[in-house]
């Protein structure tokens, strides 16, 4: 039979545990149930390589669940809902390189500032395709997402003016003007915006 030989004290007395314990991250406290191997006799603390997986991942919620930021599942989904890559949010948000693989894993916790960006990007498919292009982003699959939302969002467009107009061939021209013109205002009014938040 083998025991774990405690690295403080030289005693086979070390057991797994589980217990709350209160971690400092990131100049800040959080309490977790954490599992992880303990000296009975000295009270050496330790972990296996599975459980310093789970520490972190648990210190990493822990943070998230107060700063009430989206989680790493969360953000899997606003990247792929709109076919972008890993490269390509890192990209677009100008962090370093694998920045948003950690969050993705859960591991690293994004911050408000940049939670609150992905929030909108997330609402904003517009939002989102401004930036990836400026960001000089080249994706054909999410292009091909965001034009499939654009004809989406012109088709609802579309109806709500003919369920207003009614039908006919005047009818019919006029619609195709104010929905081209709806979308030109849309798409100017983002522009304007964009450019007086650079020049703040």
């Amino acid at each position: 039979m083998t025991f774990d030989v405690c690295l403080a004290c030289g005693e086979t007395a070390v057991e797994e545990r589980v217990a709350s314990v209160t971690v400092e991250r990131l100049n800040r406290k959080v309490t977790i149930t954490d599992r992880h191997m303990c000296c009975t006799a000295c009270g050496n603390v330790s972990y296996r390589g599975d459980q310093i997986t789970a520490h972190e991942l648990a210190v990493a919620n822990a943070i998230r669940d107060e700063d009430g930021l989206l989680t790493a599942a969360e953000l899997s989904l606003v990247r792929s809902k709109y076919g972008l890559r890993q490269t390509d949010m890192e990209q677009i948000l100008s962090t370093g390189p694998k920045t948003w693989t950690r969050w993705e894993r859960g591991k690293v916790v994004q911050s408000k500032s940049t939670d609150k960006l992905i929030r909108a990007i997330s609402e904003d498919p517009y939002l989102a395709r401004d930036m990836m292009l400026q960001a000089g982003v080249v994706n054909p699959e999410a292009e091909a997402v965001f034009a499939q939302i654009e004809r989406d969002h012109r088709m609802i467009v579309e109806a709500r003016f003919r369920a207003r107009l009614g039908s006919g061939a005047d009818v019919d021209s006029l619609v195709e003007i104010a929905t081209e013109g709806a979308f030109e205002a849309l798409h100017e009014v983002r522009v304007r915006t964009r450019k007086g938040e650079m020049a703040a």
